[in-house]
């Protein structure tokens, strides 16, 4: 039973190493424009103190940034 469980294993963590290796690299570079966005939109926020109203408008900015940095957003 030893010897199963450790070809199981063998076998096991390689292929996990590899999904996870193919998966890391389809992630892509990272998008800077999108990163200022985000910077943007932290700094927007944190100077809201809670408001909705600016809280809608710093989330309609950020939308409007990530669109021009030409990251497709989720459908609403």
């Amino acid at each position: 039973m030893d010897r199963l469980k450790k070809r199981f294993a063998m076998l096991l963590v390689p292929a996990v190493l590899i999904l996870f290796a193919a998966f890391l690299a389809a992630q892509g570079p990272p998008n800077q424009c999108a990163k200022t966005c985000q910077q943007i939109y932290a700094g927007a926020v944190a100077s809201c103190h809670g408001d909705q109203q600016c809280l809608a408008k710093a989330r309609a900015a950020v939308l409007a940034c990530l669109q021009g940095c030409g990251v497709p957003l989720p459908p609403r």
